[in-house]
């Protein structure tokens, strides 16, 4: 797949989310910025964004993908790696 048909792609694509989740990412996200805890925020981000475009929408990243499905497992893997640094960096001590 060359990057033109990626870009044609995501402008072509309409990904749905549940109106649900996103009152429920905003009212997290609103709460971590509320008591100060920016990182817990920007993790939570992340996972939203994670669980959105992987795991709800992943029909049509298969459609695109066809049978082969080793850009999903690149995906899933880079992302949970991303999540265990993320908690690794919550238990280091700033000071």
């Amino acid at each position: 797949m060359t990057l033109n048909q990626l870009l044609d792609f995501l402008s072509t694509q309409e990904f749905s989310i549940p109106l649900g989740q996103v009152v429920l990412y905003a009212f997290l996200s609103s709460l971590c910025l509320v008591f100060g805890k920016h990182k817990l925020g920007i993790l939570v981000t992340f996972s939203f964004v994670f669980y959105w475009g992987f795991i709800f929408n992943r029909e049509n990243f298969v459609n695109l993908l066809g049978q082969s499905s080793i850009g999903l497992y690149v995906y899933a893997l880079l992302g949970m790696g991303m999540i265990v640094m993320a908690v690794i960096g919550f238990l280091h001590d700033n000071r």
